[in-house]
């Protein structure tokens, strides 16, 4: 089963377009300070951003829009309606991979900008999971069964790999692809379907309580999973635009250096205005730790092999340069505190 972008979707990247005119309007105003329009997938990154201050003073004013999922993302940046967004590091292997022009320093039409991840040790970031009493004990289990995922990420990347780990491909099993890590968690969490991979959060719940396995999870699988921000090309070679990502950026990695010693006052923000069970919001809490990482030769050899196995795996349909997309120029803005 595979769906197409829902009506609620659409309406959001409407709403999202509505939006970035009018504070793009705003901006011109006499007095007003230049708007940079961050989109995220949720309010956690947001409303603790708020709380830590790192923002006061900015030179421009930050207005954020919320659109779940990478494809959301990706069409919100492509439309202008947000100048930098939220997705996987592997969203732009995708693109790029599918791009009926080739992509190079000159002409790359979107670029990631920074990327975070996880500290947390007990959970990586992405895990491929199966619910108890379905029979699937491992990978090569899967065979016949359900599997939910969503499309154009680091999440599908999880999906792909577990798959070729299991040496299964999508004609044995029943593929259901929904369109982000939150509906496809849902339908895993509510029995509908045997096997979920994406993102440990959605399905923590059933794993602490014994409901679900892990199978495999993404360090296993060797993938990055990493969160970035990602650009538009237009963005970057706007001087004034460059450098209030870079100083955003820098301003998070304030952020990122503040959140440690906040844990209890984060909670709190997941409960009282995301409304999380105290439980819960412990864990996001927790799991939500992170820092900036690097953008070195290493890493790029890494999100490369990816690139080349989505090839082998019939995912793209061409051999593409991961280099291209990785934009280094943040690296003294946004490297991970050290």
């Amino acid at each position: 089963m595979k769906t197409a972008l829902s009506t609620g979707l659409r309406t959001s990247l409407v709403a999202a377009a509505v939006l970035a005119i009018g504070f793009t309007t705003a901006a011109f105003a006499e007095g007003a300070k230049p708007v940079l329009l961050v989109g995220f997938q949720d309010q956690t990154l947001p409303e603790t951003v708020a709380a830590s201050k790192v923002l006061e003073g900015a030179p421009y004013e930050v207005q954020w829009v919320t659109l779940t999922g990478p494809a959301a993302q990706l069409s919100a940046l492509y439309s202008k309606a947000i100048d930098i967004g939220h997705m996987g590091d592997t969203s732009l292997i995708i693109e790029q991979g599918k791009a009926k022009d080739e992509w190079t320093a000159a002409t790359v039409p979107l670029q990631i900008v920074a990327g975070w991840r996880t500290a947390d040790k007990k959970y990586p970031p992405i895990v491929t999971v199966a619910r108890a009493g379905t029979g699937v004990e491992t990978l090569a289990d899967a065979k016949g069964h359900s599997w939910s995922h969503n499309y154009g990420g680091y999440n599908y990347l999880q999906y792909v790999l577990s798959l070729v780990k299991a040496r299964l491909t999508e004609k044995d099993i029943e593929a259901v692809r929904l369109q982000d890590t939150t509906t496809s968690a849902a339908a895993f969490n509510s029995g509908k379907v045997d096997i979920f991979s994406g993102s440990t959060l959605g399905v923590v719940d059933a794993i602490e309580a014994g409901k679900a396995k892990i199978l495999v999870n993404s360090d296993e699988l060797d993938i990055p999973a990493l969160n970035v921000f990602t650009a538009r090309g237009d963005v970057l070679r706007d001087p004034a635009k460059k450098a209030q990502i870079a100083d955003f950026l820098t301003r998070l990695k304030a952020y990122w250096a503040w959140y440690p010693d906040h844990k209890a006052e984060i909670e709190a923000i997941f409960v009282e205005k995301l409304k999380q069970t105290p439980q819960r919001a412990k864990f996001v809490t927790a799991f939500q730790q992170s820092s900036f990482v690097a953008f070195d030769d290493a890493l790029i050899a890494r999100e490369q092999r990816i690139a080349d196995v989505l090839l082998t795996s019939g995912v793209i349909a061409k051999k593409v340069d991961v280099a291209v997309e990785f934009n280094r120029d943040f690296n003294a803005a946004a490297v991970a505190q050290r």
